[in-house]
């Protein structure tokens, strides 16, 4: 293991990794059921099922004829999605591996069928009427195909073009928050349109940056220095419009946005000519392949996939094999150590454990408390911001019509319609943007405060284990000599003596592993710190109900779905001067947004996000203090039977426990090596 804790950025490395990792938790589980740590056992088995099911999600996004069909089938080494010189792809496409292919069609209806994938193109693009009206009603299209970049454990989501249709963009809009990277493909010829400047500055959310690539498709036909001159140009564009937005959410003089700063870096910016490198790898030609760049797009998105994504899932595979492993050695010396006393002796401690048991619990209900009270606290601090969202919205709307250029040639009858469909289109716009950069605040104060009552908790934290590290302690007896003088050899002493680990293991608090009830050093804190995949980390570990950008994305397609714009044409139209027409316009808006204001409670929808984040910190708590507590408290409670039964250990027992305490020592010294090696990256 110590060789791949160097060596996981490769796709064959992660999953080699993964599965020694699962393998390991599937051996402490049995262990667990031999030792009756249920508790322990469940939690393992939870942890196995969720990573089981996972792969990693890549989709990819531009506007349409950016070449990301083409992108996608360079990926793939053949071409497997249909691309064209119109506009292609209609439907959401997701390639996943199979051995048989086909292509499984779900309609937005709810029903589904697979069909041959010969007849994709049918299903998913505008290449016909026909094939357009069909894609209209279908929800996504899996193609299940056998490739080897696939096979990896790695979807492939292709996207509809970004602006060829609105429904499609925010379909496209929607799936980024759940995606674990997303390529986004720029064209060489012309880099950087007004959509795709706008789709940058005001669509995409914050913390979405941080797992993107951009290929700037169609190089090789370029000089290498006029190649180099526009990747520049790029990166710098990129990096402007980030850091820009990043100010506004975060603030320019927070600790937040210094984080950000550091750990996004410069934006992921690669030249790639996908389609000479699908050229190059149908016709096995190495230096046609080298020459489209791809290869180093390739390596980049591996990269990101395995070593800042997967790096989450080893941490979430190390931590659980290091807190069941420790909790397997305590009860084994709880087990030794109980069996070797008095019976009057033991009692004694048994009372003692339970009543320390007892006060953890009661710690941890006054800990709860507080967690209520810190929620409190982050809703009460987001008023001033919730009082004036309604305010700000409509200001907004205010200031475009204010700007908006009329003529007195608008206000004739033939051309008021089309000024009016114009002006709602842009209020509409600058009120969805307004929007978003406010729900994207308040989602960042409600991380930022999660962040600092993790922090908070550490106290809590060490408090507990240094409880259970005091149970165990009771237990502890001086060496027990024979009666030939020599000293009885320990289970614990035997089997991990020789590892040179002392008492590392008893206890995850004597492990050094910071965080461990929110999922270890690297856990929920650290990695909500990094913006990088929080969504992911905090969904897995149950921290929030929802994501750390639904806020924006509920509150924003609320916002934009009910400002329909059917204001009181009639009314303007009788209207023959500008300044009437716009003051006319502006109290048919506001009527609007009194209306939306009235239906759509946008304080509790964040006050519900506030409160279920917070919950999910308690839920989280109280069930790894419980895993821990429950099963200490089995054992005791078995271990009182056998003493009220006189009954000993035998032999056999013996040496069943001291195989358990060898492989369970090994594996935790190997893993805490793996888990220091993902801290120090993560860092």
């Amino acid at each position: 293991m110590e060789e791949q804790v160097l060596n996981y950025g490769s796709y064959a490395a992660f999953k080699r990794t993964v599965g020694e990792l699962t393998d390991c938790l599937h051996q402490l589980r049995e262990y667990s059921e031999e030792l009756e740590l249920s508790n322990t056992a469940h939690s393992i088995a939870d942890t196995i099922e969720k990573i089981a099911d996972e792969h990693f999600e890549v989709a990819i996004v531009g506007e349409f004829k950016r070449g990301k069909s083409t992108l996608i089938n360079a990926l793939l080494g053949e071409e497997v999605l249909p691309a064209d010189v119109l506009p292609a792809t209609a439907t959401l496409n997701r390639v996943t591996y199979s051995e048989t292919p086909y292509v499984e069609v779900e309609y937005k209806d709810g029903s589904s069928e697979n069909v041959d994938i010969n007849k994709l193109a049918d299903y998913v693009t505008k290449l016909s009427y026909e094939s357009e009206k069909r894609a209209e009603s279908v929800k996504q299209a899996t193609v299940h195909y056998a490739t080897d970049f696939c096979k990896n454990n790695v979807d492939i989501i292709d996207t509809p073009g970004l602006n060829d249709d609105e429904q499609m963009t925010n379909v496209t809009l929607s799936i980024l928050p759940e995606i674990d990277a997303a390529v986004f493909v720029i064209s060489a010829n012309s880099p950087f349109s007004q959509f795709e400047k706008e789709f940058l500055e005001k669509k995409m959310l914050t913390s979405d940056m941080g797992r993107i690539i951009f290929a700037v498709n169609c190089f090789g036909t370029f000089s290498k220095e006029d190649e180099d001159r526009i990747v520049e140009t790029v990166e710098k564009r990129i990096g402007s419009y980030v850091m820009e937005k990043a100010k506004m959410v975060m603030g320019e003089n927070s600790k937040e946005f210094a984080v950000y700063k550091r750990k996004i870096g410069k934006p992921r910016v690669i030249g790639v000519y996908a389609k000479k490198a699908l050229m190059a790898k149908e016709s096995h030609d190495e230096k046609m392949l080298e020459e489209s760049n791809f290869p180093t797009f390739e390596k980049a998105l591996e990269t990101m996939l395995t070593k800042e994504r997967g790096s989450i899932t080893l941490q979430i595979l190390a931590n659980k094999i290091i807190s069941s492993g420790s909790e397997i050695i305590n009860s084994i010396v709880l087990r030794e150590n109980s069996l070797m006393m008095e019976t009057d002796e033991f009692m004694d401690k048994y009372n003692a454990a339970i009543e320390e048991i007892d006060e953890i619990r009661t710690k941890k209900r006054e800990e709860f408390v507080r967690i209520n009270e810190a929620a409190n606290q982050v809703f009460e601090s987001l008023q001033p911001i919730l009082d004036g969202y309604w305010t700000q919205i409509e200001e907004t709307a205010m200031q475009v019509i204010d700007d908006y250029p009329m003529s007195a040639d608008d206000l004739k009858r033939d051309k008021l319609k089309i000024v009016y469909s114009k002006l709602t289109e842009k209020i509409k716009e600058n009120i969805e943007n307004k929007a978003q950069i406010i729900c994207e605040q308040i989602q960042n104060e409600i991380n930022v405060a999660l962040s600092d009552e993790a922090e908070r908790l550490q106290s809590f934290e060490d408090e507990f284990f240094a409880s259970v590290a005091r149970i165990q302690e009771m237990f502890a007896v001086p060496q027990r000599h024979a009666r030939n003088g020599g000293v009885v050899d320990s289970i614990i002493g035997v089997a991990i003596g020789s590892i040179g680990t002392g008492g590392l293991f008893i206890g995850l608090r004597e492990a050094g592993i910071k965080g461990a009830l929110l999922g270890g050093a690297s856990g929920f804190v650290g990695f909500c710190a990094t913006f990088y995949a929080a969504a992911y980390l905090a969904g897995f570990l149950g921290i929030a109900a929802a994501g750390p950008v639904t806020l924006c994305i509920m509150a924003v397609a609320g916002l934009a779905g009910t400002f329909t714009g059917k204001l009181s044409v009639d009314k303007l139209l009788v209207q023959e001067r500008i300044d009437k027409y716009k003051s006319s316009f502006k109290t048919s808006v506001q009527k609007q947004f009194h209306e939306m204001k009235i239906s759509s409670d946008f304080s509790e929808t964040v006050r519900q996000q506030v409160f279920a984040s917070f919950e999910g910190l308690k839920r989280k708590i109280e069930d790894e203090t419980e895993i821990i507590l429950q099963d200490t408290q089995k054992t005791l409670d078995s271990l009182n039977e056998l003493k009220a039964e006189r009954k000993t250990m035998s032999d056999n027992e013996k040496v069943k426990l001291q195989n358990i305490a060898e492989y369970t020592g090994a594996l935790l010294a190997e893993t805490y090596n793996l888990h220091q090696a993902l801290t120090d990256e993560a860092e």
